[in-house]
C-alpha cells in the first residue's frame, strides 16, 4: 500500500488523495480522507487505518469479519451488509423529508435528505475513486471525488475492502460554470465507470437523456446512468447512478450530486429514494 501522507483542508476538492490498491480488486480504488480538524500526526494514523480497512468512513463502524466470503457471482445479493448505525452529529441539519435526515454540506453551502437507513458522514470526509499512475505523487490519480457524503451500508467480511459501496451520495464542484445537461452526462458516466468497472471489464453503462431539474430554488440537469457490472467478486450485478448538475446557489460554478447503489438484489438502497433524496436539495439555511 502507498504510504501515508498529508492532506489538503476540507473544501471542494479536486479529487481524493493517493490510497491503497490492492491488485485484482478492480480498476477503480475507493478512497476517504478524515477531517484535518485532528492533530497532522493524528490523522495520519486513522488515516492509514482507514485505507486498511477498504476507506471505511469515520463516524461509521467497521464492518465485521466473520462473514464467509462471497464468490464470484452476478446473482443478487452476492454480498451480506452491514449497516452503519450513526450519523457524525456535526453533518446533520433540519430535513424538509417527513422522517428524513437532512445532511449539511458547509463546504458548498448545499443541503440535502437521506432516509433514516442512511448514514452521514464527518463534513470532512472526501469519498471516491483513483486508478494507479506511476507519473502521479504516490502513483496515484484521482478519477471521481465528492464530500458532504453519505452512506447507506458497509460490506462484511473481505467485501468491505472492495469498492464500490452498495450506497453512496455526495456532492463536487466543476470549478466553472458549464452547461448542466452536458455535465450531469458526463459526471453519471464518469461516477458509473470509476465505480462498477472492475479487472473483469469495463461497466457497460447506458445512460438516459438529460432532464430539466428544479428543487429549492436550485436548477440543472439530472441524469440516470443503469449499470450492468461485470462479474467480478464483491460487486453487484446490477447498479444505477444518478447524477445532477445544477448552478452553484451564488453562481460562478455548476455543483455536482451523485448518488449511486445496488440494484440487484434486496439488499442495497431503494432506488426510488434517489429521487426524493434529489427533489430535497436546496441552499444550506
Amino acid at each position: 500500500m502507498t504510504p501515508p501522507h498529508s492532506f489538503p483542508p476540507p473544501g471542494p476538492p479536486p479529487g481524493p488523495p493517493p490510497g491503497s490498491y490492492r491488485p485484482g480488486q478492480g480498476r477503480g480504488v475507493a478512497a476517504a480522507v478524515l477531517s484535518v480538524a485532528a492533530a497532522l500526526v493524528v490523522g495520519i494514523v486513522v488515516l492509514t487505518v482507514v485505507m486498511l480497512r477498504g476507506a471505511e468512513l469515520p463516524g461509521l463502524p467497521p464492518a465485521a469479519d466473520s462473514a464467509p466470503s462471497p464468490s464470484a457471482s452476478p446473482s443478487p445479493s452476492p454480498v451480506t451488509l452491514s449497516t452503519p448505525t450513526a450519523d457524525a452529529p456535526e453533518a446533520l441539519t433540519e430535513a424538509t423529508v417527513a422522517n428524513w435526515k437532512g445532511v449539511a454540506v458547509p463546504d458548498y453551502g448545499i443541503a440535502y435528505d437521506i432516509p433514516q437507513t442512511w448514514f452521514a458522514a464527518d463534513p470532512g470526509v472526501i469519498t471516491g475513486f483513483e486508478e494507479p499512475d506511476p507519473d502521479a505523487p504516490f502513483g496515484y490519480s484521482p478519477t471521481v471525488a465528492m464530500s458532504g457524503v453519505a452512506e447507506y451500508g458497509a460490506r462484511r467480511g473481505p467485501c468491505h475492502t472492495y469498492p464500490p459501496g452498495p450506497g453512496t451520495a455526495g456532492i463536487s464542484a466543476e470549478g466553472e460554470p458549464v452547461d448542466t445537461a452536458e455535465a450531469a452526462a458526463r459526471t453519471a458516466q464518469r461516477w458509473a465507470d470509476a465505480a462498477y468497472s472492475n479487472d473483469s471489464g469495463t461497466a457497460e453503462v447506458e445512460l438516459g437523456e438529460p432532464e430539466p431539474f428544479t428543487a429549492g430554488g436550485l436548477a440543472g440537469h439530472q441524469v440516470r446512468a443503469t449499470v450492468q457490472v461485470p462479474e467480478f467478486e464483491c460487486y453487484p450485478a446490477e447498479a444505477e447512478v444518478r447524477a445532477v448538475s445544477f448552478t452553484a446557489p451564488e453562481g460562478g460554478d455548476v455543483y455536482h450530486f451523485v448518488v449511486y447503489g445496488d440494484t440487484s438484489g434486496d439488499e442495497g438502497p431503494n432506488p426510488a429514494d434517489f429521487d426524493t433524496m434529489i427533489a430535497s436539495l436546496r441552499p444550506l439555511a
